[in-house]
């Protein structure tokens, strides 16, 4: 490798921890995010050294390890912070960083002739790109189905029942507010929310959020925060909201003349607006 190789490895590690670092300052990226822009900017050199035949590709996750001594000059003497405090698990990163590096470099940049892609590959990409954004404009327009049918195909009267019998057996609690009939927009909202977004797949937004602090929607009834909410506290945000736009016309025109159900919906999610009607009408009935 020689004394150049190892000059060109200490130089881009340089080069990675001052991009990190202004990403880091600037945007607050979280952990997971600064680990896939460091194999981003990792794949980009691979693909230079290739291109240019620079003869350093062998050991290329070399500049990981330098990126760590970066990382622990900084921290211990310019921001004097321990760099190995347990809390933070900075040692555990960078093993998984250098490790997968190690891994990506043996398995992926020496034994290709190219990293970019190629004409071939792009023409694969872009076509498989176009198949998906067309699978994905007829599955979320339903193109081909009226809308009766789009809502009536959604999820089945038997479905809802059910549904609501389980939710309102474990939130029947949280649910004892004044209003009946918003009580039952509150199911309808439930039913729904959990329909599109199950627990596995909150429990894993959950997961993201304690990860990185990013605002993001939570809890049962999806309400998007920027701190951390339950389920029960999800539910009562969302009643105050409902109840907000139920009673609007109160404060205009100083009567108490409430807005119909349709207009709450659509205040609420104009966008869903027809499911949840569908699913409100139903619990209505019954």
């Amino acid at each position: 490798m020689g004394l150049f190789g190892w000059i060109f490895y200490i130089i881009m590690g340089i080069i990675f921890f001052i991009f990190l670092l202004f990403l880091q300052n600037k945007y607050q990226i979280s952990k997971l995010e600064k680990f896939a822009f460091s194999h981003l900017l990792f794949y980009v050199l691979a693909g230079i050294c290739c291109r240019f035949h620079i003869p350093y590709m062998d050991n290329l996750f070399l500049v990981f390890v330098f990126l760590l001594i970066m990382d622990i000059i900084y921290t211990s003497y310019y921001v004097e912070r321990d760099f190995f405090n347990k809390t933070e698990n900075q040692i555990f990163y960078y093993s998984l960083l250098i490790l997968s590096g190690f891994v990506v470099n043996q398995e992926f940049f020496n034994r290709v002739q190219e990293v970019f892609l190629t004409g071939d590959d792009y023409r694969i990409l872009l076509w498989g790109l176009m198949l998906f954004f067309l699978y994905s404009f007829f599955r979320n327009k339903n193109v081909f189905i009226s809308k009766e049918e789009r809502t009536t195909s959604f999820l089945s009267q038997e479905t809802i029942l059910v549904r609501y019998a389980k939710l309102k057996y474990k939130y029947h609690d949280d649910c004892m507010f004044d209003d009946k009939e918003l009580v039952n927009l509150l199911y309808a909202i439930m039913i729904f929310q959990d329909h599109r977004r199950g627990k596995v797949l909150r429990d894993y937004d959950t997961f993201l959020f304690r990860l990185n602090g990013a605002k993001r929607k939570l809890g049962i009834m999806q309400v998007e925060s920027s701190r951390f909410i339950s389920d029960h506290e999800s539910i009562a945000l969302t009643y105050k909201k409902l109840e907000k736009f139920y009673h609007k016309e109160e404060k205009t025109n100083k009567k108490k003349k409430k807005v119909t159900i349709e207009e709450v919906i659509q205040n609420y999610d104009r966008e869903n607006a027809q499911y949840i009607q569908y699913i409100f009408d139903i619990i209505q009935k019954y």
